[in-house]
């Protein structure tokens, strides 16, 4: 059935087609916010890089650690909690980044940081981290706020690409930027197409199936990712995922027992020119053996010519086949009915 524009209207009450269609013009904006960048941050004292976040705060470190992978001096890690590694001290780039400004596991953390003598920076719209970062008077990049932050990736990682430029930590620079702007909003417009666009097929494909997602666990593990996310908080359906080489020593064996699932679950497997060799004849190996397990398989193909397009070339297809997939069940991609409910019971204790 033809999905009309009509149909998506009286689905999408709180317009995430906006939101997912302006991404080109949001990441247009990022750059502006971050083109003049400062720091204060003595990139000789850094030896190590911390990054804290939750939900779609915490995307944009994980895309700058896999994107910086190959070329950052540091190591870099990414922390979801209340609480910092042991080994976070003064020689350490500690970022913040909290979209609201009032995560309470980013404010803990933060204040430990602190403590440990990091610099730090802080990357939020607002809120209690921002009072602290003016108050403080450490690093800190303001945002435009109000949407919600899975629909800001833009935001949380431009000026994370900036950060880690403006210290030296990144091969690619301005021009990666800039093609992936194009590229976004080139591909946008046939995504946004809904007379027949791939992400549209990919979702009535998925339709009635738990999607699981495979990737290399390098450049492509946040990428992974993201498509899981959008899939729980857009579509409100579950996903799951791994990554290889690592599952082909454990969780391929797994697939002996899914008889009770044949037909219910579908495969989507994520490639870029750059992943391992090895790595993607294990994928094509890992496809003939799950083949005839699954509803479907679906290879999708990074596209673009910086590394830095290719990752948010499949990041765009991500955001709009979970937000078809949400209209064809009939359900509103925007509201988290159950995060909101878990945050005001958290709040009564």
């Amino acid at each position: 059935m033809q999905l009309t524009r009509e149909q998506i209207t009286s689905v999408d009450g709180q317009n995430m087609w906006e939101l997912i269609a302006g991404f080109p013009n949001q990441w247009d904006e990022a750059m502006k916010i971050t083109e003049d960048l400062s720091l204060s941050v003595d990139s000789d004292k850094v030896n190590k890089i911390c990054c804290v976040g939750m939900g779609g705060s915490a995307m944009g470190p994980d895309l700058i650690k896999a994107y910086s992978f190959g070329c950052c001096p540091h190591p870099v890690e990414v922390i979801r909690h209340y609480s910092v590694p042991n080994w976070v001290d003064e020689n350490t780039l500690f970022i913040a980044c909290s979209f609201s400004g009032n995560t309470e596991e980013t404010l803990s953390a933060l204040e430990q940081a602190r403590e440990k003598g990091a610099q730090i920076i802080a990357i939020t719209s607002g809120g209690t981290l921002l009072l602290n970062a003016t108050k403080e008077e450490f690093d800190y990049i303001k945002i435009p706020g109000g949407i919600p932050p899975r629909a800001a990736l833009g935001f949380s990682f431009v000026p994370l690409f900036r950060i880690f430029s403006y210290l030296g930590f990144l091969d690619e620079g301005e021009e990666a930027l800039s093609e992936t702007e194009l590229f976004l909003s080139q591909q946008g417009e046939l995504l946004s197409d809904i007379s027949d666009n791939e992400a549209l097929s990919l979702a009535r494909e998925l339709q009635d199936t738990l999607p699981i997602v495979y990737s290399d666990s390098t450049v492509m593990k946040p990428v992974n990712q993201r498509w899981r996310n959008q899939f729980e908080e857009n579509s409100k359906t579950l996903s799951y995922g791994n990554v290889l080489p690592e599952m082909t020593h454990n969780e391929i064996v797994g697939w002996e027992q899914v008889v009770h699932l044949t037909g219910r679950l579908s495969v989507i497997m994520l490639f870029d020119k750059a992943d391992d060799k090895r790595v993607r004849k294990r994928m094509r190996i890992v496809k003939d053996l799950i083949e005839d397990q699954v509803a479907s398989i679906h290879v999708l193909s990074t596209r673009g010519e910086s590394r830095l397009t290719r990752m948010f070339s499949l990041i765009q297809m991500a955001d709009w086949t979970s937000f078809y997939l949400a209209i064809i069940n009939n359900v509103d991609p925007t509201p988290i009915a159950k995060i909101d409910l878990l945050k005001s019971r958290l709040a009564e204790e």
